[in-house]
């Protein structure tokens, strides 16, 4: 063991009171699996018996208990591959996008899981970019199994939000086939103060506001796999159906607040959405480790909004329809296994289409009149092509090299008021070096450039009534480009103890920000380049030497930011950038009583948003939460759990200027924000 290794495994063996001494990955699981220790190596490996204390009824209750491992849907860059999540059942990524992994884990049963592997080194081909990928190893000679939850949430309103799901996988004809169905309401009860002041600072205007909102939302998922054409074939089809609607109430005071309302004010908005999404994935082995997979995935969406603000004297509505299209193909070559070169080609091909249209008006007092705004009615569609070749090398026992190269071609075409069309090329290189100075610790160092994806409502107009922010559509956007550069250290050790810190520097090129159009309309556009850096850290620390039973989970990240603005001419951070975020939880575990109880902890956040004429600041509070559950009931897993305990605050500072951000302060806005405590309690059942 290096001295790297022996220091660490010295200060992991002071908190959890263990030795440090485990089985590897192909060893027995010991009689007493409910308290086994999680095989460690190149792989960690954790056995569905390290799972128990935990009282998992899906696999994403278990990969959400998995140590150090911290679920990713997947980033916002182009290409399917590149945007991969880190989750692999039997080895192969699912062929869903957009939220779709959560609902395939929460589908497979925890009875249905052997163990969960996690892959730190060059493993995840199917995962390409990821720096840990959990590959779900499921039990070949499981049954019929199934899971049914209800969830009653109270909310600070007092009104109860129901959330029931019922899933269930069996082999039916040969296929191994599961289904969900799920329907829930989510309620937003708010309250808030508008605090509106002059350049002088002195209080112009006090608004209170009364927000209630719920949102059903509906949801089918189905999946089936089996053998056809000598190879396996995977379906997988969600169908979703959402909607919200929300009232907001404001009272008006000139001045501060008095006992009687100077004015008033009302906004309904309401927004509904459907959605399909198909994929199936085509796997064979070809002989001598070669394999090859074919993927199809098409996505097919309506979202529809509306909005009416009144007030005296005024009234402003509008109305917004958008139609998404995609539709993905991809084909990989891969060698898998022991071997010293371990390539990967394929291509990619891809077609995106949005046909938005936007309709705003407003009244006066001599009737609605439509406001024109830049690419209010807009057909935005893309074409992209992309080729591919990885290759994994092992340098020496303990060490390896992964490198990769992609080419991206596409043309995106806008028709309507700005018609216009652009052709892009990019190159994608990546690599990474993969030291394993020993069986609990990984070193990576490694550098990537991805392209963001572009969101397609940005060539759209739109508008923000509730802030009155109308926003043009910019029909001549670019992808912005970025290039990642870290290095990671993940070391394990005992009874589940581990910790991940990985310090990293990012440059973006080509970066998106609010611009001024030549109509005079603000829009979305290029607005220079930045760098970003940071340290982030996932750990699980074993407390055994302080509470039987007891393990303490931190997520933290510190981050800065950097750029030129291009209105002042300052350097400033990016949008949207925290520089700080914190997430832990204490949980405590007591087989005798086969129950648990934990707290949770979310730190403070903050981040601004620049726009032209205004700068933003908001701040998330901190939150508090608890939760206890229990099998006691027998058949059952009982939790009842509390959420924003004691309340969670919002703030929100935008300050304005004129003509711009270069220009004079013109006055502000300030909004105080609060939101309840919600209790959920949960009945979840194996079927």
């Amino acid at each position: 063991m290096t001295p790297l290794s022996l220091l660490l495994a010295g200060a992991a063996a002071m908190a959890s009171g263990t030795s440090g001494d485990e089985p590897q990955s192909g060893d027995p699981v010991p009689a007493n699996a409910a308290h086994a220790l999680a095989p460690s190596g190149p792989d960690p490996v954790y056995p569905a018996e390290f799972y128990k204390p935990f009282q998992p009824q899906t696999a994403l209750d278990m990969l959400e208990r998995t140590p150090g491992f911290l679920l990713t849907e997947g980033s916002s860059v182009r290409g399917f591959g590149g945007a991969a999540g880190n989750v692999l059942i039997d080895g192969q990524r699912p062929t869903v996008k957009g939220g779709g992994i959560t609902e395939v884990l929460r589908r497979i049963g925890a009875s249905r899981v052997e163990r969960v592997v996690l892959l730190r080194g060059s493993d995840a081909a199917e995962a390409q970019g990821q720096t840990l990928v959990a590959n779900l190893i499921l039990r070949a000679d499981a049954g019929g199994s199934g899971n049914a939850s209800l969830a009653l949430a109270h909310t600070a309103d007092g009104h109860v939000s129901p959330d029931a799901r019922i899933s269930y996988a069996r082999r039916v004809a040969g296929w191994q086939t599961n289904v969900e169905l799920s329907a829930q309401t989510v309620r937003y009860p708010t309250h808030a103060v508008y605090l509106e002041r002059d350049a002088a600072a002195a209080l112009t205007r006090t608004r209170r506001e009364r927000i209630s909102a719920n949102a059903p939302q509906y949801g089918l998922a189905l999946s089936t796999s089996g053998a056809l054409g000598g190879g396996t074939l995977t379906v997988n089809l969600r169908l979703g159906k959402d909607s919200y609607a929300s009232h907001t109430g404001y009272d008006i005071f000139d001045g501060a607040e008095d006992a009687v309302p100077d004015s008033v004010r009302t906004i309904a908005y309401r927004e509904s959405s459907r959605s399909g999404e198909l994929g199936a994935d085509w796997t064979r082995h070809l002989g001598n480790d070669w394999s090859t997979k074919l993927v199809a995935l098409g996505t097919l969406e309506r979202y529809v909004t509306a909005d009416d603000l009144v007030e005296p004297g005024y009234r402003g509505v509008s109305s917004q329809r958008e139609k998404p299209v995609e539709l993905v193909g991809r084909l990989t070559l891969t060698r898998e296994g022991d071997h010293a070169f371990r390539p990967e080609f394929g291509a990619e091909a891809a077609y995106n289409r949005l046909t938005s249209r936007l309709d705003y008006a407003q009244d006066s007092g001599a009737g609605l009149v439509p406001i024109a705004l830049s690419n209010a009615d807009t057909r935005v569609s893309e074409q992209r092509a992309e080729a591919f070749a990885n290759l994994t090398v092992r340098l020496a026992r303990r060490v390896s090299l992964e490198a990769g190269m992609a080419a991206e071609f596409s043309k995106i075409t806008v028709s309507g008021e700005a018609a216009s069309a652009q052709s892009l090329s990019y190159l994608k290189p990546s690599a990474a070096l993969v030291w394993s100075p020993s069986a609990e610790t990984q070193l990576r160092l490694a550098m990537r450039r991805t392209v963001d994806q572009l969101d397609f409502s940005d060539f759209a107009a739109s508008v923000n009534q509730t802030d009155g922010r109308p926003l043009g559509g910019n029909s001549r956007l670019r992808p912005a480009r970025v290039t990642r550069a870290l290095a990671r250290l993940d070391h394990r050790w005992g009874k589940g103890g581990a910790l991940a810190l990985e310090g990293w520097h990012q440059w973006h090129t080509g970066l998106l920000g609010y611009v001024l159009l030549p109509s005079g309309e603000e829009a979305l556009g290029t607005i220079g380049n930045a760098r970003q850096w940071g340290v982030t850290a996932q750990g699980t620390l074993p407390l055994e030497a302080v509470l039987r039973g007891a393990r303490l989970t931190v997520d933290a990240a510190l981050r800065r930011s950097r750029m030129r603005d291009p209105v002042t001419g300052e350097d400033r951070r990016m949008d949207d950038v925290l520089p700080r975020s914190i997430t832990a939880e204490l949980r405590h575990d007591l087989p005798a009583l086969r129950s648990s109880w934990g707290v949770t902890y979310t730190a403070a956040e903050y981040a601004d948003v620049f726009y032209t004429a205004e700068r933003l600041r908001w701040r998330d509070g901190q939150s508090w939460g608890g939760y206890v559950e229990t099998t006691a009931l027998p058949g059952f897993k009982t939790t009842l759990a509390v959420s924003a305990l004691g309340g969670q605050d919002f703030y929100r500072m935008r300050r304005f200027y004129s003509p711009s951000r270069a220009g004079t302060p013109t006055g502000s806005e300030e909004r105080r924000r609060r939101q309840g405590a919600s209790v959920t309690l949960t009945l979840a059942r194996a079927l």
